[in-house]
């Protein structure tokens, strides 16, 4: 990191980064800034150093998101840091990337080539992958509290998430006002950015409403069909899981339950318009109240926690087995049982897509469905009305999450509940680190993992190279 000695650092309140330019887009005044960062509206902010941008902040704090770039000598951004508030006052660094560019004519982020990802787990267990033209190695760490904690500063507060270390710059250094805008940004300035939610429910009544019709990113439509009753789940529990029949061992229900009862289930039904063809299974409903849905969340498992999910990731439960299915946890270690003896005893193999199975020692059953395209991970989404109640858990098949909607599909009015607490007051006067010194750890990471790597692609070398004489 070459550094310059430069005492003074600009800043710049804008919409965002636009890295053909490269510029800022749309400037914004300070008032504007302050106050969008009081109301949890997101804005941005340009760190520079006569004309060459050094940072950029993306703030969101209304999704509890606060990202921040470093950027090379080439103007590109080589650094992220990605930052949630998961408690008052403090944010926790949950990802981080470099990316290393082989030339100065190299575009940044680029598809291969060198690039370094750690993601942090709030009790500071990480994951590494360092990929580079010659594949991608995994590795696990662990990151001082000191490296992945940061107080929530004061709105301005810049220097306290990165110093002149970081920066590139030597001694002290003093952010000059930003200055207001000549013209304020055009009437419908849509921001350059979004901060990076987890995935969001789509779709999700029209696909057991006949007559809704959706269009595939592939181009074909969907029309959605009469949904096929599959039977009533017995919950005597009422915790339920969702799982690959086949893989029930390390299953856990949701940490949501309903009361115990008997439950109708249905498989969203589907065909191709202009063919003959229907397609995979959509979804499939466990109806819990036969009462409007207004809201959506994503079921979870004990320890699971949406707010650290990046842009479109979800947790759900893995199929290798092309089917999955709904169960009380009752049942659990009994079907377990029960299916490998199916298996084991070929004569009382059983279908467990078109028969009613039940484990005669809890009195539990099992409802199986075909799993959309096949194996993968699918999200479960839970439904409830305007008294917060239950309404259904819906498994998600994925198939026409992308698809838009058309005439006469009627549109959703249930909403997505939110991830993160309303905006509070809660700024902490000092960081919990230095933003050099947790700069260093990761450069001392990086090169932990590189040197490990390049000492074993050295000694597969040599132990081909002995093989081969």
């Amino acid at each position: 990191m070459t550094t310059e000695n430069v005492g003074t650092v600009d800043v710049t309140y804008c919409e965002g980064w636009d890295p053909q330019v490269p510029a800022a887009v749309a400037p914004i005044s300070e008032p504007e800034a302050r106050g969008r960062d009081a109301s949890g509206e997101q804005y941005a902010v340009l760190l520079s150093v006569q004309g060459g941008p050094k940072a950029l902040f993306q703030v969101d704090w209304g999704h509890g998101h606060l990202g921040l770039f470093l950027f090379d000598e080439c103007q590109r951004r080589n650094r992220e840091l990605e930052y949630r508030q998961l408690e008052p006052g403090r944010l926790h660094l949950m990802r981080y990337q470099e990316w290393r560019h082989a030339s100065d004519a190299d575009a940044e982020f680029p598809e291969r080539g060198w690039c370094f990802t750690m993601t942090i787990d709030p009790d500071g267990r990480a994951r590494q992958v360092l990929r580079d033209v010659g594949g991608s190695r995994y590795t696990g760490a662990s990151v001082p509290v000191e490296h992945r904690s940061v107080a929530k500063a004061e709105f301005g507060a810049w220097t306290a998430y990165v110093d002149a270390q970081v920066l590139g710059l030597s001694g002290r250094i003093t952010l000059a006002p930003a200055q207001d805008p000549v013209d304020g940004p055009a009437p419908g300035t849509m921001p350059a950015w979004s901060a990076p939610l987890p995935l969001r429910p789509r779709h999700l009544e029209a696909l057991f409403t006949p007559g809704s019709r959706l269009a595939s990113d592939q181009g074909r439509v969907a029309l959605i069909t009469e949904p096929a009753p599959a039977g009533w789940l017995h919950l005597p529990t009422g915790s339920v899981i969702a799982a690959d029949p086949y893989l029930l061992g390390d299953s856990v229900p949701f940490t949501v339950t309903v009361a115990s009862g008997d439950y109708a289930a249905l498989i969203a039904s589907m065909r191709w318009e202009g063919t003959d063809w229907e397609g995979q299974t959509p979804a499939v409903m466990l109806r819990i109240l036969d009462k409007p849905t207004v809201s959506w969340e994503l079921a979870l498992l004990p320890g699971q926690d949406v707010r650290l999910l990046g842009a479109d990731e979800f947790f759900g439960f893995g199929v290798d087995a092309g089917m999955g299915c709904f169960l009380d946890s009752l049942g659990r270690d009994e079907f377990e049982r029960l299916i490998e003896e199916w298996e084991e005893e070929s004569d009382q193999e059983i279908d467990l897509l078109s028969t009613e199975v039940r484990a005669p020692e809890t009195g539990t059953n099992l409802i199986a469905y075909q799993s959309g395209l096949g194996d993968g991970s699918y999200p479960v989404w839970i439904g409830r009305d305007a008294d917060g109640e239950v309404t259904s858990f819906v498994a998600d098949m994925l198939i026409l999450h992308d698809a838009d909607a058309l005439p006469p599909t009627v549109p959703s009015t249930a909403v997505c509940l939110p991830l993160f607490a309303p905006v509070a007051d809660d700024r902490r006067e000092a960081p919990f680190t230095s933003p050099g010194a947790a700069a260093e750890f990761m450069a001392a990471q990086i090169s932990h993992v590189a040197d490990g790597w390049a000492e074993r692609r050295r000694s597969f070398t040599e132990s081909q190279a002995l093989r081969d004489r």
